[in-house]
């Protein structure tokens, strides 16, 4: 639904939630990637990704710190864009799949580091 037919965005999970949420997502994707071969993957791998954009899109109202929303931000968008090349099934670019999972790895990373 809209903002205006919703209402504005609350977050009801706590920080120490949804961040839960994101590694079980991309431990999910890095067994995805590297381990599971089996028809189901490309799907699997496409709502993993859209389930932790969802997350760090989330993540993005935890937080007024500027680094702390781009993080999140760019999280959400890598995420997506994995989402996309899983999308395409068997024309997907698996070197690029495993890329986009280096760049989510490296994003948690970063804010970790400076939030953890």
């Amino acid at each position: 639904p809209s903002a205006s037919a919703a209402g504005p965005y609350k977050p009801v999970a706590s920080v120490r939630g949804v961040m839960t949420g994101q590694m079980l997502a991309f431990k999910r994707l890095q067994t995805s990637l590297t381990e599971t071969k089996d028809v189901d993957r490309p799907v699997a791998i496409q709502l993993t990704s859209e389930a932790l954009a969802e997350l760090a899109n989330v993540n993005t109202y935890n937080n007024e710190k500027e680094d702390y929303r781009t993080w999140a931000g760019q999280l959400r968008d890598t995420a997506m864009e994995l989402a996309g090349e899983a999308k395409k099934k068997d024309k997907a670019d698996e070197d690029k799949m495993k890329s986009l999972l280096a760049k989510l790895d490296a994003t948690c990373k970063s804010c970790h580091d400076a939030y953890q």
